[in-house]
Protein backbone atom coordinates (compact mmCIF):
# COMPACT_ATOMS: atom_id res chain seq x y z
CA UNK A 1 0.00 0.00 0.00
CA UNK A 2 3.10 2.19 0.56
CA UNK A 3 5.11 1.58 -2.30
CA UNK A 4 1.12 2.46 -4.64
CA UNK A 5 1.06 5.63 -2.44
CA UNK A 6 4.67 6.49 -3.21
CA UNK A 7 4.24 5.60 -6.64
CA UNK A 8 1.64 7.87 -7.26
CA UNK A 9 2.26 10.52 -5.14
CA UNK A 10 5.61 10.81 -7.18
CA UNK A 11 4.02 10.59 -10.73
CA UNK A 12 2.02 13.24 -9.31
CA UNK A 13 4.54 15.47 -8.30
CA UNK A 14 6.68 14.74 -11.70
CA UNK A 15 3.87 15.78 -13.55
CA UNK A 16 2.43 18.59 -11.66
CA UNK A 17 6.88 19.55 -11.97
CA UNK A 18 6.56 19.02 -16.00
CA UNK A 19 3.37 21.42 -15.98
CA UNK A 20 5.22 23.82 -14.23
CA UNK A 21 8.02 24.10 -16.21
CA UNK A 22 6.47 24.34 -19.15
CA UNK A 23 4.02 27.27 -18.18
CA UNK A 24 7.33 28.90 -16.92
CA UNK A 25 8.81 28.28 -20.05
CA UNK A 26 5.87 30.06 -22.10
CA UNK A 27 5.56 32.74 -19.40
CA UNK A 28 8.80 34.01 -19.46
CA UNK A 29 8.59 33.66 -23.62
CA UNK A 30 5.86 35.56 -23.60
CA UNK A 31 7.39 38.17 -21.08
CA UNK A 32 10.54 38.57 -23.45
CA UNK A 33 8.33 38.93 -26.80
CA UNK A 34 6.04 41.52 -25.18
CA UNK A 35 9.51 43.55 -23.73
CA UNK A 36 10.69 42.98 -27.35
CA UNK A 37 7.47 44.95 -28.99
CA UNK A 38 7.80 47.66 -27.07
CA UNK A 39 11.72 48.13 -27.22
CA UNK A 40 11.63 47.49 -31.03
CA UNK A 41 8.59 49.97 -31.27
CA UNK A 42 10.47 52.58 -29.38
CA UNK A 43 13.43 51.85 -31.95
CA UNK A 44 10.93 52.53 -34.89
CA UNK A 45 9.14 55.36 -33.46
CA UNK A 46 12.59 56.92 -32.97
CA UNK A 47 14.02 56.79 -36.28
CA UNK A 48 10.37 58.32 -37.61
CA UNK A 49 10.95 61.37 -35.09
CA UNK A 50 14.38 61.95 -36.03
CA UNK A 51 13.62 62.14 -39.64
CA UNK A 52 10.58 64.41 -39.12
CA UNK A 53 12.84 66.36 -37.18
CA UNK A 54 15.76 66.72 -39.44
CA UNK A 55 12.32 67.80 -42.43
CA UNK A 56 10.99 70.68 -40.29
CA UNK A 57 14.46 72.24 -40.00
CA UNK A 58 15.50 71.57 -44.01
CA UNK A 59 11.71 73.05 -44.44
CA UNK A 60 11.68 75.71 -41.88
CA UNK A 61 7.99 74.41 -40.88
CA UNK A 62 6.45 74.95 -37.38
CA UNK A 63 5.16 71.69 -37.39
CA UNK A 64 5.36 68.54 -39.22
CA UNK A 65 2.66 65.80 -38.67
CA UNK A 66 2.12 61.89 -39.84
CA UNK A 67 -1.66 60.91 -40.43
CA UNK A 68 -2.48 57.00 -40.35
CA UNK A 69 -5.67 56.02 -41.98
CA UNK A 70 -7.47 53.01 -39.99
CA UNK A 71 -10.60 51.59 -39.60
CA UNK A 72 -11.64 52.74 -36.37
CA UNK A 73 -14.87 49.94 -35.83
CA UNK A 74 -18.33 49.82 -37.78
CA UNK A 75 -21.68 51.71 -37.87
CA UNK A 76 -25.07 50.16 -36.75
CA UNK A 77 -25.02 49.52 -40.82
CA UNK A 78 -22.28 47.50 -40.71
CA UNK A 79 -20.64 50.29 -42.58
CA UNK A 80 -16.75 50.46 -41.57
CA UNK A 81 -15.94 53.48 -40.05
CA UNK A 82 -12.68 54.87 -41.98
CA UNK A 83 -10.72 57.27 -39.94
CA UNK A 84 -6.95 58.88 -39.53
CA UNK A 85 -5.50 59.71 -36.39
CA UNK A 86 -2.22 61.79 -36.16
CA UNK A 87 0.00 59.43 -35.38
CA UNK A 88 3.58 61.56 -35.54
CA UNK A 89 4.43 65.29 -34.29
CA UNK A 90 7.24 67.27 -34.22
CA UNK A 91 6.94 70.76 -33.57
CA UNK A 92 9.74 74.46 -33.46
CA UNK A 93 9.60 75.77 -30.11
CA UNK A 94 7.07 77.66 -29.20
CA UNK A 95 4.48 75.75 -30.95
CA UNK A 96 1.95 74.02 -29.54
CA UNK A 97 1.22 70.45 -29.71
CA UNK A 98 -2.06 69.03 -31.70
CA UNK A 99 -1.74 65.33 -31.96
CA UNK A 100 -3.19 64.02 -28.68
CA UNK A 101 -6.30 65.92 -29.64
CA UNK A 102 -6.13 64.71 -33.69
CA UNK A 103 -6.90 61.26 -32.84
CA UNK A 104 -10.02 59.21 -34.66
CA UNK A 105 -11.18 61.67 -37.43
CA UNK A 106 -13.72 60.41 -39.45
CA UNK A 107 -12.73 60.42 -43.09
CA UNK A 108 -15.68 62.57 -43.82
CA UNK A 109 -14.90 65.15 -42.28
CA UNK A 110 -11.97 65.98 -44.38
CA UNK A 111 -13.54 64.88 -47.70
CA UNK A 112 -12.92 68.05 -49.87
CA UNK A 113 -9.10 68.09 -48.86
CA UNK A 114 -8.76 64.40 -49.86
CA UNK A 115 -9.98 64.03 -52.97
CA UNK A 116 -7.61 66.19 -54.32
CA UNK A 117 -4.86 64.80 -52.03
CA UNK A 118 -5.51 61.47 -53.43
CA UNK A 119 -5.91 62.60 -57.01
CA UNK A 120 -2.31 64.63 -57.06
CA UNK A 121 -0.25 63.15 -54.26
CA UNK A 122 -0.33 65.80 -52.84
CA UNK A 123 -2.62 69.43 -51.30
CA UNK A 124 -0.88 72.93 -50.92
CA UNK A 125 -2.81 75.54 -49.29
CA UNK A 126 -1.08 79.05 -48.47
CA UNK A 127 -3.78 81.00 -47.07
CA UNK A 128 -6.02 78.44 -44.90
CA UNK A 129 -8.52 81.09 -43.98
CA UNK A 130 -9.02 81.99 -47.38
CA UNK A 131 -8.22 78.88 -49.86
CA UNK A 132 -8.91 76.26 -48.06
CA UNK A 133 -12.17 74.01 -48.63
CA UNK A 134 -14.96 74.42 -46.42
CA UNK A 135 -14.61 71.04 -43.75
CA UNK A 136 -14.38 70.03 -40.50
CA UNK A 137 -10.69 69.72 -41.04
CA UNK A 138 -10.44 73.64 -41.81
CA UNK A 139 -11.95 74.56 -38.54
CA UNK A 140 -9.97 72.27 -37.40
CA UNK A 141 -6.46 73.89 -38.40
CA UNK A 142 -7.86 77.36 -38.16
CA UNK A 143 -8.56 76.89 -34.23
CA UNK A 144 -4.90 75.19 -34.30
CA UNK A 145 -3.50 78.48 -35.57
CA UNK A 146 -2.79 77.08 -38.38
CA UNK A 147 -1.88 79.66 -41.68
CA UNK A 148 -0.26 77.54 -44.10
CA UNK A 149 -0.48 73.80 -44.82
CA UNK A 150 1.46 71.30 -47.17
CA UNK A 151 0.28 67.94 -47.39
CA UNK A 152 1.71 64.54 -49.40
CA UNK A 153 0.09 61.34 -49.45
CA UNK A 154 1.65 58.49 -47.84
CA UNK A 155 1.19 55.13 -50.25
CA UNK A 156 2.10 51.51 -49.99
CA UNK A 157 3.56 49.94 -52.37
CA UNK A 158 0.41 48.13 -53.73
CA UNK A 159 -0.65 51.95 -54.33
CA UNK A 160 -3.21 52.20 -51.08
CA UNK A 161 -3.15 54.97 -49.56
CA UNK A 162 -2.00 54.65 -45.61
CA UNK A 163 -1.50 58.11 -44.35
CA UNK A 164 -0.38 61.84 -44.92
CA UNK A 165 2.69 64.02 -44.18
CA UNK A 166 1.82 67.29 -43.45
CA UNK A 167 3.92 70.23 -43.08
CA UNK A 168 2.32 73.66 -41.03
CA UNK A 169 3.24 76.84 -40.74
CA UNK A 170 1.63 78.14 -37.50
CA UNK A 171 3.22 81.49 -37.32
CA UNK A 172 3.00 83.36 -40.32
CA UNK A 173 1.93 82.27 -43.87
CA UNK A 174 5.09 81.03 -45.77
CA UNK A 175 5.20 79.57 -49.17
CA UNK A 176 7.46 76.55 -49.60
CA UNK A 177 11.21 77.33 -50.35
CA UNK A 178 13.31 75.71 -53.42
CA UNK A 179 13.89 72.26 -52.21
CA UNK A 180 11.43 71.72 -49.66
CA UNK A 181 8.49 70.50 -52.08
CA UNK A 182 11.05 68.06 -53.23
CA UNK A 183 12.19 67.15 -49.54
CA UNK A 184 8.63 66.50 -48.22
CA UNK A 185 7.85 64.13 -51.58
CA UNK A 186 10.67 62.40 -50.72
CA UNK A 187 10.16 61.78 -47.43
CA UNK A 188 6.84 60.67 -48.44
CA UNK A 189 7.84 57.76 -51.00
CA UNK A 190 9.88 56.66 -48.11
CA UNK A 191 7.39 56.78 -45.03
CA UNK A 192 6.14 53.45 -46.02
CA UNK A 193 8.72 51.62 -45.40
CA UNK A 194 9.09 53.11 -41.70
CA UNK A 195 5.40 52.89 -40.94
CA UNK A 196 4.34 49.40 -42.52
CA UNK A 197 4.28 46.07 -39.97
CA UNK A 198 7.88 44.31 -40.84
Amino acid sequence: MIETIIGVSTAIIGAASTLAAIWLKHYLERKKHSECIIDKTIQEDTQIIERLEELKEEVQADRISIFSFHNGGEYYSGKSMQKLSCSYEVVQAGVARTQLELQNIPVSACLTTLQRLMQNKEFHCYDVEKHYPESACKHQLINSGVKSTYQYAIFDLNKKAIGILRADFVLDKEELKDGAYDALRYLAIKLPGYLIKK
